[in-house]
This record gives structure tokens, C-alpha cells and sequence, in this order.
């Protein structure tokens, strides 16, 4: 189900410092369409296309000043398209004429949040792709302004943030890029599922490693009889397993 969650966190520090205004919608599965957009500050665009999971996946760097936006401003989309319908020439005057309060927006139907550490991660800790619209917006003042001076600064940002929730609603991919977008999203689950099936494989072994120490540690403190008869076990046991397996068929006669 679709949901908004806005919140005023304030940064923490000795001094006082800006607030910053996260606003993030949440939404059902037919409200969004195949969409990765992300406008950004240019000089963290870079690091947010390589530790982001969808942005990493699936967008590529556009020009920004193809839209007219600020030098300080980067765009990073999957299709030109998306980069094209959403980027008009209003959101983008919005953007350029509030830039002491726009920090950035990122539009996914596939977000995952930030990758986590290929050593650490498993099936169990990777989100599942959700589709949301993120916006962040700072406030000047130094942590000193009331909520609604608050509110009559970030005016602009906050009608361009509905205008742009009404217009993913009505987005639709074209036919081309649908079959693209589908087709990504295919290879990147087949990748993870590939990491992930490889990881569990590592895992199992490492644990028959663990045992077999173990198991070693313990006969050496057998005595060499005991030492014996253990290893003729494990041998018998390991040609069990080992040997072929036969099924056993009755056969009735009347």
C-alpha cells in the first residue's frame, strides 16, 4: 500500500547546523512504473551511483544542463525518458531558484537502500525491492527556525514534491524501454541469486571443514585402538554414501 513518511531530523553536532526535511512516499505496485531517477549534488553523485543498490544496478549519468539546471546539480537516470518527462522545465526552474534548499530526490521501483559488504551479505539481509519516491530538503537557519517559517521556505519544494508524486502515477514507460527496464531487472536477480547460491555453497563447506577439525581433534585423543575402530567407521560410513543407491521393488504375483 502506498504511504508517506516525512520527518525533521535534526543533524547532530556542537554546533547548530541546518535541518534537513526527508520526505518518503511509499508506493503500491501499480502506482509506479519501471522508473530510476536520481537529481543529486554533482560532487556526491559519484559516490551515491556506486553505494546504492538500484543506481549502481541501473542508471547511468545524464547531462544536466541539457535540463537547465545548475552546474552544481547531477542527474542520474536509467532512460533518457524518464530523465525527460519527469525533468521539465518547471521542476527544473524550481530546483535552480531554491538551491539553499534542495538537496535531492531519487525515484526507484526496485530500491534496495545502500549495498551491503559482499563478505557480510546473505539472502536473509537483502531488502526486497520496493518502490518509493525519496526527497530531501534542507532548511536554513542553523536549526533555529520554527516549523512554520519552516514551511514558508520549503513552500516551493513541497508543491513541486506533490506535482511530482501526481506524475508518477500517470507515468508509462514506452513499449521499447518497458521490455529493457524487465529485462535488467531480470539479469540483476539472476546475478544476485548466482552470488547468493555460491555464498550458501561456501558456508556448507566451511562447516564441513569445522566438523572434520573437530572430528580430528577428538581422535587424537583416542587411544590407538579406539583410533581404529573409529577411522573404520567413518571408512564404512563414506562408502555408504559413496556407493550406489539401489531401489527395492515388490512385486506382487498373484
Amino acid at each position: 500500500s502506498s504511504g508517506i513518511n516525512a520527518e525533521w531530523p535534526l543533524r547532530p553536532g556542537i554546533k547548530p547546523q541546518s535541518d534537513t526535511i526527508t520526505i518518503t512516499v511509499y508506493l503500491s505496485p501499480d502506482d509506479m512504473d519501471s522508473v530510476i531517477l536520481a537529481v543529486v549534488p554533482k560532487k556526491g553523485l559519484k559516490r551515491l551511483q556506486q553505494d546504492i543498490q538500484d543506481l549502481s544496478h541501473f542508471a547511468i549519468e545524464r547531462k544536466a544542463d541539457k535540463f537547465g539546471l545548475p552546474s552544481q546539480i547531477g542527474v542520474l537516470a536509467e532512460f533518457g525518458e524518464v530523465a525527460n518527462d519527469f525533468l521539465s522545465n518547471a521542476v527544473c526552474k524550481t530546483i535552480a531558484e531554491n538551491l539553499d534548499t534542495f538537496d535531492s530526490f531519487h525515484f526507484s521501483d526496485y530500491y534496495t537502500g545502500y549495498k551491503l559488504s559482499q563478505d557480510n551479505q546473505t539472502e536473509a539481509e537483502r531488502p526486497k525491492p520496493q518502490k518509493n519516491m525519496i526527497f530531501n530538503y534542507v532548511v536554513p537557519g542553523s536549526g533555529k527556525r520554527t516549523k512554520s517559517s519552516i514551511m514558508h521556505t520549503t513552500e516551493p519544494l513541497l508543491r513541486m514534491t506533490l506535482h511530482l508524486m501526481t506524475k508518477v502515477n500517470k507515468f508509462k514507460l514506452s513499449k521499447d524501454n518497458k521490455a529493457k527496464a524487465e529485462k535488467h531487472r531480470i539479469q540483476v536477480e539472476e546475478e544476485y541469486l548466482k552470488q547468493t547460491h555460491a555464498q550458501r555453497q561456501e558456508a556448507a563447506q566451511a562447516r564441513r571443514d569445522e566438523k572434520k577439525r573437530l572430528e580430528k581433534e577428538k581422535m587424537q585423543e583416542l587411544d590407538p585402538e579406539a583410533q581404529r575402530r573409529y577411522e573404520e567407521r567413518e571408512y564404512k560410513k563414506n562408502m555408504r554414501r559413496s556407493g550406489p543407491r539401489v531401489k527395492q521393488l515388490k512385486v506382487k504375483t498373484g
